[in-house]
């Protein structure tokens, strides 16, 4: 599937997978200096997204590496991922210590999910973009990492409950929230 805009340079295309029984879905957020592709899927090869000068894959946990290698060599991108997690093969590029996915991007460490487990949150454009740490299924409601996939699921909750505000969230698993979403994911903690 091809991507479609969800808000204004924000992308969202999904794919399900019959590994994992669950639909897995990709985000980009598209400037014209910068790309950022968060836990990028390629259902297949005529997949596109708008030209920037330069493209960062930004993997948000230890189990998103998904199509991280094909995706990078199709839209040329660097490969970033969560301090203290290897991947294999290696990635270069991690964020903390000074360093950052994209200019006006703050890493949230969101600790008890999987390891690494990491949102990122764009004030500017009021979003947050998740990784598994929080859910939104069809067909299922709103809710954070079932207990069976958190290294530890009240460390999790708790840390949900210190989000920043921010009114869109997109996730690697399900539907976006277009407003209040934080404190709806806020609520469930």
């Amino acid at each position: 599937m091809n991507p479609f805009e969800i808000l204004p340079g924000v992308l969202r295309w999904s794919a399900y997978s019959p590994a994992h029984k669950v639909e897995l879905t990709s985000h980009a957020v598209v400037t014209p200096d910068l790309t950022l592709i968060f836990d990028p899927i390629l259902p297949h090869a005529s997949l596109h997204l708008p030209a920037s000068l330069q493209s960062r894959i930004v993997i948000t946990n230890a189990n998103h590496e998904r199509d991280m290698l094909e995706a990078s060599r199709l839209w040329n991108a660097e490969i970033w991922g969560p301090p203290g997690v290897e991947f294999s093969p290696p990635i270069t590029f991690q964020w903390g210590d000074g360093q950052s996915v994209g200019p006006g991007w703050h890493p949230i460490p969101l600790p008890g999910g999987a390891d690494g487990e990491t949102a990122f949150h764009c004030p500017s454009r009021s979003l947050m973009v998740f990784g598994d740490a929080v859910v939104n299924l069809p067909g299922r409601s709103l809710e954070i990492l079932p207990e069976k996939y958190c290294r530890d699921r009240p460390r999790l909750a708790a840390a949900l409950r210190t989000l920043p505000e921010f009114d869109h969230a997109v996730f690697a698993h399900g539907l976006p929230l277009m407003e209040k979403a934080a404190d709806r994911i806020r609520s469930l903690a």
